[in-house]
């Protein structure tokens, strides 16, 4: 294995670029030091497995929607000449 060394190894580690952090990283990073800041991890994660918490909100709305459709569905059908 060959290692880079002298000038060419400098310029390499000088001239390398830091990646940037994107906008919803850093929000990523600011709201996990918030919660850790303020002590409600474990309070949100209560919450949001509750039936307050959106994914079963949103598994509930979904469930309503096709039975609606369901229903809908049955009744087009019933209505149909044979």
């Amino acid at each position: 294995v060959k290692r880079p060394s002298g000038m060419s190894s400098l310029l390499g580690k000088i001239g390398a670029k830091k990646q940037k952090m994107s906008t919803l990283e850093k929000s990523k990073l600011d709201w996990e030091n918030f919660k850790e800041e303020e002590g409600i991890v474990e309070e949100l994660a209560i919450h949001n497995r509750g039936k307050d918490g959106y994914i079963e909100r949103k598994a509930f709305l979904e469930r309503v929607d096709h039975r609606q459709f369901e229903i809908e569905r049955d009744i087009r059908l019933s209505r149909m000449k044979p």
